[in-house]
Order: structure tokens, then C-alpha cells, then sequence
């Protein structure tokens, strides 16, 4: 394995936890509740806002992991602004504040997430481009919550390719993780589902294999000692913040905010 995979193997589930834990705290739900809209539809609206305004089709094409109709159903419910897009990076940025503050090494870890993010080419990645512009904090805490966002929508940009170069539907994607029927109805996936045998998933292995090796350039213009760094100081931030975190009250996928 090449230096630069190690370090995405490393860190790519601390960036998870940093980057989308986030969409089920208390911060995004009262954010939600505040303006009468359901978790999926401030979820939809807020994160895809960064595409400008397209139809629920265009939003589930560049989700991926969610069914179209589902998509369609939680978007005709909630209307389409900038505002929303805006309340959900600060919604990213509240919970960085509340879940790293009195981190003491956060304007560093910034500061080399920002050198990877910034580095980036975007080709096939519009969630990851779209957020990337956004506007980022002054605060260290608020900004490494959303620079961990940023790279969270590189990976799962290029995951979704890597699902798909490996035969797999979204659905049967799901299905192949951990707790995977549960998730699979909580996307808002519709009964009967496909059997998941071993070929499929040798292929979901595969696609975790072929997303590491994809997000790998990322990190490759950092110095080993750099490289190094952020591994450990995204698993110190990952550490804490977990600790923080307060996930919303549990809730069906149709279910309102």
C-alpha cells in the first residue's frame, strides 16, 4: 500500500465522524424544527443546496444512496433557498464549536485540512466542489467541523463512482454494511430487498479498496511529517468530539425533524 492510501485508510473514518456526525446532532434538528422542515428535507435542501437550484432528480443523481422518490418526497415538502444551505453549514459549524472547543491543536488541524481540500481536483464531484466554496469560519473548532465536510464530500463522491465501477447498485451498496437492512429502510429503500451473498460482498471490498486508492492523491502533496500530523490530530479531534456528541432522538426515515 502506497503512503498516501495509508494515510486516507487511516483517517478516512475520522473524517466521517468529523464531517457528517454533525447531520444528527441537536444543532441540525433545531435548526430544522426552527423553520418547519423535516430532517431529510433540511438534509436534502441544506446540504445539496451547493448545486443551485435543481429538481429533486438532479439532488438524488448527485446523493446517490437514496431512492429518487424518496428524494422527491422530502424536497416537495421543503422549499429551495440559499438561506437553508447557509443555516447548514452553521448548523456544521455550531457542532464543531459545542464538540472541539478547548481543542487545543484545532487551528493546525485546520490548517492541514485546508492544505489537502484546497489541492484537490474536483472533476465528477459537485457536493465536494459546491462545499468547498463555501465560506469558512474564522473560529478553528467551527472550521475544522467543516473542512472535515469538505473531505467527507470528496470521499463520498468518489465512493459513489467506485460503487458503481464495481457492478454494485446503491441499494445493494447499503445493504453490504454493517446494520445494512436497517440503514437500507432509514434511506427510504422499499421491501424486498436483494439477497447479499459472498460475491457481493467481495464487491462492496472491492469499492472500499478502489475509493482509498482514488482519495489517495489528496494527501500526497502533504510531507510525511504533515501527513503524519493530521492522522493524529484527526484522531484526537474524532476522539473528543465523539465524546461530545449528542445524537438527535432516533426517528423513522419518514418521520418529521
Amino acid at each position: 500500500m502506497s503512503g498516501s492510501r495509508m494515510y486516507v485508510a487511516r483517517t478516512k473514518d475520522d473524517v466521517r465522524r468529523l464531517g457528517g456526525s454533525f447531520m444528527k446532532s441537536p444543532e441540525a434538528r433545531r435548526a430544522a424544527a426552527d423553520i418547519g422542515m423535516t430532517r431529510f428535507g433540511y438534509y436534502f435542501r441544506g446540504r445539496g443546496g451547493v448545486l443551485g437550484p435543481v429538481g429533486p432528480e438532479v439532488t438524488a443523481a448527485v446523493f446517490g444512496f437514496f431512492p429518487v422518490e424518496f428524494v422527491r418526497r422530502h424536497c416537495r415538502a421543503a422549499a429551495q433557498a440559499p438561506e437553508i444551505t447557509d443555516r447548514y453549514a452553521e448548523s456544521c459549524r455550531a457542532w464543531g464549536r459545542r464538540c472541539l472547543a478547548g481543542f487545543s491543536s484545532a487551528a493546525r488541524l485546520a490548517e492541514l485540512l485546508e492544505a489537502v481540500a484546497d489541492r484537490v481536483d474536483v472533476p465528477g464531484l459537485p457536493l465536494f466542489a459546491g462545499w468547498r466554496d463555501v465560506d469558512r469560519p474564522a473560529d478553528a473548532p467551527a472550521r475544522v467541523a467543516q473542512l472535515a465536510h469538505v473531505l467527507r464530500e470528496h470521499r463520498g463522491g468518489l465512493h459513489l463512482s467506485a460503487v458503481l465501477a464495481t457492478g454494485m447498485t446503491p441499494l445493494e451498496a447499503t445493504l453490504t454494511r454493517d446494520n445494512g437492512i436497517k440503514r437500507a429502510e432509514f434511506l427510504g429503500w422499499q421491501r424486498p430487498y436483494p439477497l447479499v451473498d459472498g460475491e457481493l460482498r467481495s464487491r462492496r471490498a472491492a469499492a472500499e479498496e478502489l475509493t482509498d486508492r482514488m482519495a489517495a492523491p489528496a494527501y500526497g502533496s502533504l510531507s510525511t511529517d504533515d501527513a503524519d500530523e493530521l492522522s493524529r490530530l484527526l484522531r484526537a479531534a474524532s476522539a473528543l468530539a465523539m465524546a461530545r456528541h449528542r445524537p438527535a432522538t432516533p426517528q423513522t426515515a419518514g418521520s418529521p425533524a
